[in-house]
């Protein structure tokens, strides 16, 4: 049974709204404030803040598929390589759990600035 919603088409999507959003942050930048950094900082945060869950998911799914021996490998072992896949995304994670906390001091700051 395929899954309802294509979850690489959602991923295309955030990756095609942030595209957006770099374009649109650089075109309208002597437009935009203080406030309107912060705001856009905050929802960037929140944004990386679930980056992780995403990715030790999407392990976790990889290590459920192979254990129902639902994925096939052109050379090596199934397990094998889907074990490995999965604990590098574990790390992937793990690099974005640090980027969150990185960010949470400059969204911080921003959140006290306003605007002239």
């Amino acid at each position: 049974m395929a899954a309802k919603t294509d979850p690489a088409k959602l991923a295309r999507q955030a990756r095609d709204l942030i595209e957006e959003y770099n374009r649109v942050l650089l075109d309208d930048a002597h437009a935009l404030s203080a406030p309107a950094l912060s705001e856009a900082t905050q929802a960037l945060k929140s944004l990386v803040d679930r980056l992780p869950q995403a990715f030790e998911q999407t392990a976790d799914v990889l290590e459920m598929l192979a254990s129902q021996d639902r994925i096939t490998i052109e050379q090596g072992d199934p397990q094998t390589e889907a074990a490995t896949t999965a604990a590098e995304l574990r790390a992937v994670a793990a690099g974005t759990e640090k980027l969150a906390k990185n960010l949470a001091h400059p969204a911080s700051a921003l959140f006290l600035m306003g605007g002239r």
